[in-house]
C-alpha cells in the first residue's frame, strides 16, 4: 500500500506536507539491448466528498543499481513526467544501460503541493540484454551434384517486437556446417555463407560445395540481430548428404518432323536440360531416315543406373513428306472443236507413277514429253471418263492419292419436249430425254430425283455466294435452243453444246451491251431484301415502284441488274424440257404462302433437294423453289425489267443499261389477256426466244395454266405468285401495272450478268 504522510523537506518521502497520492498501477517492462522501456498508469487525484483533497503534479522515476531506491534522491532520476498517463498506452525508453545488469526502479508521484507517495509498490527491477531473431522455417539440405549440398530456408521476421516495441532488428544467418554434429555456435565448424540479404535463399537456395559425396553433413543456422545476439535454438538445424544428381529419364524426340528438302534439328522432350548435359551425335538431318544424337552428362549428373557420367545414345526420325500430286488442268472437255487436249503431272513425289484412262471408248492418253500428256477422242464419243494417274511411294515421300483429270467429251446432247396445243397442260418428251421418267420434286422439305440432275445446263443450276454484294445467287450455265411452231404444237429442243438451227439461251446471249455471249449469268436466290441484296431470313422489299428496284438493284455493282423477261423466260425453259408440263404448281408445289401472310425469305433453306415444296403435298400451299431459286411464285410478285407494254403490244429490250418503263424496246406482239390458250414465238430478230398468249379461253388447270395480263396503260410487267392463296399464279402468271405503281404485295429480283 502507499504510504500516506508529511515528510520533513529534503526527506525521503514528504515534500512540503500534505495528503500523499495512491501507488501508480499496471506496470508493464520490456528490456531490449541497453534498454529498459516502462509503462503506467498514474495515481488519481484524491477526493472526497466531491473535494480534492490532493490533486497529482507528475511522477518521479528513479533508477539505481543493487538495491532499490529509498527516496526520490536515492539513485538517478530518469523521469519527471507531468502529463497524466502520458506513458499509460505508450513506454518511455530509458536507454544507454549495461545489458546483464539488474537495475531497480520506484515511481515517485506527488501533488500539487509537493507531498510524494513512497510505497513499495511502486518498485520493479529489469534488467537489459541484446534479443535474439527468431528461428528460420522451410530448411531443407538437399544433393545438388559432385560434391554439393544446396541448402533452403525462409529468414526468421525482419524484427521482433514485444508490445508495439521493436526489441531486435535481423542483421543476417550464419550457415554453419560439420561432420559428426551439429555446430553449436557459428564458431562450431565451418561458415559457409553469411548471408545479410534477407529470404535471399528462400526459393532458390545456396549451394555449399566442396563436399565428399555420401558423407553426412550436420548445418545449423544462427539468426543474428544487429545487436549481435544468436539464435543458437536446436530446431534451426538440418543434416544433408551430397551426392551427384540422378537424370531419370533419357531425352527423347518430341513430335515429328517431315522431310522438307532443308535441313532440320529435332525438337526434344523436357527430359533434355542443356544446362546439365551436353546434345552430341547426329543432331541435323535432311533425308527422310533414322538418326542418332548422343546426350552427355555433366559432372554434378548421371543417368539412372550409372556411377558416373556418361553418353546415352538416343534415334529420332526425320518421317516420310506426304506425297503430292497435282494434275493440270484437272478436268477437259473434248468437242467438235477441241478433239483432243493435255494435262501436265506435277507434286512432290519420288516413287514411279503410272497413267491410265480409265474408258478407251471414250478417250485414250498419250505420253508427249516429260510429264505432259494428250488425252484424244475416240471417233467422238460424247461421254465422260478419266485419266487417273497414280504413283507409288519413294524415299522422302509417301504415296500420294491417286488423282484423276476428268474428261468430258461433249459432242452435243439434245432434250427436248413438244406441246399439242389442246387443253391439256401436260408435254411430250422428245430427242435424248424422250425416254426419260417424270422428276420427282421434293415435299416437306425432303428429298427428290431428276433425270436431268446430271445433264447440263440443268446440274450446274447451284447456289453461289462468291458476289457479297449481290448476296446468294443461283448460277445458270449457257445452253442453246430452238423453239419450233407447226400449226397448233408448239416444240422446245435444248441442247448442251452448240447445234444447228439452235440459239443462244436469251439470258446468255450477246445483249449489245459489248459483253458478247456469257457463258454463266446469275440470279438471285431469293426475292431482294432491304437493301435490294438476295438474302434468307429478311423480309422482301416492297412498296417499290420498278424503276426505283431497276436503279437500287444496279447500286449494288456494275454487272447487277433487275430480274428481266429473258432470265425469266431462260428458267421457263429449263423447266418446261424438265417437267414437259404448263403447270408449275401441280407438278412442284401450289408455292405462294403457307399462312396467306407474306413471311421472311429462306423458307426452303432446309430443303434437301434443290427442288420442291415444304408443304407436306404439293396441293398444300407453302414455300417452293425450282433448281435452288425460291419463290418463283411465292411470298410476292417480282418486277419483271427488260419489257414494258403501250397500245401496240409487247416490246422487249435486251441491253439492262437501257431498261425502261416506256422506250427503247422491239415489239414482238400484243398478248392476250386471261388464261392463255395459244402461244405465239416472236419472229423479231435477236427476240426469237420470246414466247406471248394469242388466244384466251383456258383456266388454271387447262392449256397454260396461268394467266397473263395485257394493258396498254398498264407498261410495267410483273411476274410470280404472291402470298395470297390461288391458282393460275405460276411458273407463266405475267401481271401489269403502272409505271408508279407499288404495292406490299410486288418485290424484285436481282441477276448477275457478268
Amino acid at each position: 500500500m502507499p504510504i500516506l504522510g508529511n515528510f520533513p523537506a529534503g526527506g525521503g518521502g514528504g515534500g512540503t506536507g500534505g495528503l500523499a497520492l495512491a501507488a501508480v498501477t499496471n506496470i508493464a517492462t520490456v528490456t531490449a539491448h541497453e534498454k529498459v522501456y516502462v509503462s503506467w498508469t498514474d495515481p488519481n487525484d484524491l477526493v472526497v466528498a466531491g473535494s480534492t483533497l490532493a490533486a497529482w503534479g507528475g511522477t518521479l522515476l528513479v533508477r539505481k543499481a543493487g538495491s532499490a531506491p529509498v527516496s526520490r534522491r536515492d539513485g538517478t532520476v530518469v523521469l519527471d513526467s507531468k502529463t497524466r498517463n502520458q506513458y499509460s498506452t505508450t513506454y518511455f525508453c530509458d536507454s544507454g544501460l549495461t545489458d546483464g545488469v539488474t537495475y531497480y526502479y520506484k515511481f515517485f508521484p506527488y501533488t500539487t503541493s509537493s507531498t510524494y507517495t513512497d510505497s513499495t509498490d511502486d518498485e520493479f527491477t529489469a534488467t537489459p540484454a541484446a534479443v535474439a531473431p527468431g528461428n528460420v522455417s522451410g530448411m531443407s539440405a538437399v544433393a545438388a551434384g559432385n560434391g554439393k549440398i544446396t541448402v533452403q530456408w525462409g529468414d526468421p521476421a525482419a524484427t521482433v517486437v514485444t508490445d508495439g516495441i521493436t526489441v531486435s532488428t535481423w542483421a543476417s544467418t550464419q550457415v554453419v556446417y560439420k561432420t559428426g554434429s551439429y555446430p553449436t555456435d557459428p564458431s562450431d565448424g565451418t561458415l559457409a555463407l553469411n548471408s545479410t540479404t534477407r529470404n535471399q535463399y528462400a526459393t532458390n537456395g545456396f549451394t555449399i560445395t566442396g563436399l565428399t559425396n555420401g558423407t553426412t553433413y550436420y548445418i545449423a543456422f544462427f539468426p543474428t540481430s544487429t545487436d549481435g545476439a544468436v539464435n543458437t535454438d536446436a530446431v534451426n538445424r538440418v543434416t544433408g548428404v551430397p551426392n551427384r544428381l540422378v537424370i531419370n529419364d533419357i531425352p527423347a524426340q518430341s513430335g515429328t518432323l517431315t522431310y522438307n528438302k532443308a535441313p532440320q534439328n529435332p525438337v526434344w522432350d523436357s527430359a533434355y536440360d542443356p544446362t546439365i548435359m551436353t546434345l552430341g551425335g547426329e543432331t541435323v538431318g535432311t533425308n527422310a531416315k533414322t538418326y542418332v544424337a548422343t546426350f552427355t552428362p555433366d559432372d554434378d549428373h548421371v543417368f539412372a543406373g550409372d556411377a558416373s557420367p556418361k553418353a546415352k545414345n538416343v534415334s529420332w526420325v526425320i518421317g516420310k513428306a506426304a506425297g503430292t500430286l497435282t494434275l493440270t488442268p484437272a478436268s477437259l472437255v473434248l468437242d467438235k472443236t477441241t478433239t483432243s487436249a493435255t494435262f501436265a503431272i506435277s507434286g512432290d513425289f519420288d516413287g514411279n507413277y503410272t497413267v491410265t484412262s480409265m474408258d478407251t471408248s471414250v478417250a485414250t492418253v498419250a505420253l508427249v514429253s516429260g510429264k505432259t500428256y494428250r488425252v484424244s477422242s475416240v471417233n467422238s464419243t460424247t461421254g465422260t471418263t478419266s485419266i487417273k494417274v497414280s504413283c507409288s511411294g519413294g524415299s522422302n515421300y509417301t504415296a500420294p492419292a491417286a488423282k484423276s483429270v476428268s474428261v468430258t467429251a461433249k459432242f452435243v446432247t439434245i432434250y427436248g419436249a413438244s406441246w399439242d396445243g389442246s387443253s391439256t397442260t401436260k408435254w411430250s418428251r422428245t430427242d435424248a430425254s424422250a425416254s426419260f421418267t417424270d422428276p420427282v420434286p421434293a415435299v416437306n422439305n425432303g428429298s427428290g430425283s431428276s433425270p436431268f440432275d446430271t445433264l447440263q445446263p440443268w446440274a450446274g443450276m447451284v447456289k453461289d455466294t462468291s458476289d457479297s454484294a449481290a448476296g446468294v445467287l443461283v448460277k445458270i450455265p449457257k445452253f442453246w435452243y430452238k423453239w419450233t411452231k407447226s400449226g397448233n404444237t408448239l416444240k422446245l429442243q435444248i441442247a448442251d453444246g452448240q447445234a444447228d438451227g439452235f440459239r443462244v439461251s436469251p439470258a446468255h446471249a450477246d445483249r449489245g451491251d459489248g459483253k458478247g455471249e456469257r457463258d454463266f449469268v446469275y440470279v438471285g436466290r431469293y426475292h431482294c431484301a432491304s437493301g435490294y441484296k438476295s438474302t434468307t431470313n429478311a423480309a422482301q422489299q416492297v412498296n417499290i415502284t420498278r424503276s426505283t428496284a431497276r436503279s437500287s438493284i444496279h447500286n449494288l455493282g456494275a454487272t447487277i441488274w433487275q430480274f428481266d423477261y429473258a432470265m425469266r423466260v431462260t428458267i421457263q425453259m429449263l423447266y418446261l424440257v424438265e417437267f414437259a408440263d404448263w403447270n408449275s404448281q401441280a407438278k412442284i408445289g401450289y408455292g405462294c404462302s403457307a399462312s396467306g401472310s407474306k413471311e421472311n425469305n429462306g423458307k426452303t433453306d432446309a430443303m434437301q433437294y434443290h427442288t420442291g415444296t415444304t408443304a407436306a403435298n404439293r396441293t398444300t400451299y407453302g414455300y417452293t423453289q425450282y433448281r435452288n431459286i425460291e419463290g418463283l411464285w411465292d411470298n410476292v410478285y417480282d418486277w419483271m425489267d427488260g419489257c414494258y407494254y403501250n397500245g401496240s403490244g409487247m416490246n422487249i429490250i435486251m441491253n439492262p443499261a437501257n431498261f425502261s418503263d416506256s422506250s427503247g424496246g422491239t415489239l414482238i406482239g400484243k398478248p392476250s389477256s386471261g388464261y392463255p390458250s395459244a402461244i405465239a414465238v416472236a419472229t423479231a430478230s435477236g427476240l426469237e426466244w420470246a414466247i406471248y398468249p394469242t388466244a384466251a379461253s383456258g383456266s388454271d388447270s387447262t392449256y397454260v395454266a396461268d394467266s397473263w395480263g395485257y394493258s396498254a396503260s398498264g407498261p410495267c410487267l410483273l411476274c410470280g405468285g404472291s402470298y395470297g392463296q390461288g391458282q393460275g399464279h405460276g411458273l407463266f402468271y405475267v401481271g401489269y401495272y403502272s409505271a408508279s405503281g407499288t404495292g406490299a404485295y410486288i418485290g424484285c429480283r436481282l441477276q448477275k450478268l457478268p
